[in-house]
């Protein structure tokens, strides 16, 4: 895929990789907002599906693997090297060559850390923080920090409205 050869985003030329990622990569994307990033050297695998919101961001190398549909919300900012499976084994049958598909979703205004893993069937919450290499292997409340291996809810965030 054309999108693992840009170069970085950064410097002089920067705007201008980042508009052609776009262009690229939105005819890849299920569905999609107008404004989106794609970080350098990103991989959404064969048969996946993706639907990307406004404001949503991959990091660099991300991967997308199984055939399953990831959906990012609004403003979601991903860190570098994450990973969302979207496929398993059916490790109760009997043979390797079954495979079920579960979707993922990650909540609107979401910070996943670098080297993120996020399993099949997981849902993130809204407005919640995955700390850096963290393995997402169930579903994250709403406005949950959470991290580990398996990431477990550290506490809840409270937000507190911006005054003028």
């Amino acid at each position: 895929m054309v999108i693992k050869h840009l170069p970085d985003d950064y410097g002089i030329i920067g705007r201008c990789v980042i508009k052609l990622r776009r262009f690229i990569c939105r005819p890849l994307l299920k569905e999609t907002d107008e404004t989106f990033g794609i970080g350098q050297g990103a991989d959404f695998g064969n048969g996946s599906c993706l639907i990307m919101k406004d404001h949503a961001n991959l990091g660099k190398f991300f991967s997308l693997t199984g055939k399953g549909t990831l959906t990012v919300g609004c403003h979601v900012l991903m860190g570098h090297r994450c990973v969302v499976v979207t496929q398993n084994h059916k490790y109760l049958d009997e043979g390797y060559d079954d495979f079920e598909i579960q979707d993922v979703d990650i909540g609107d205004y979401t910070w996943i850390g670098h080297n993120v893993i996020i399993l099949p069937g997981t849902h993130i919450g809204k407005h919640s923080i995955i700390g850096a290499g963290s393995v997402v292997t169930r579903d994250v409340p709403d406005y949950a920090i959470v991290a580990g291996n398996p990431a477990k809810v550290i506490k809840l965030r409270k937000i507190v409205p911006k005054t003028s």
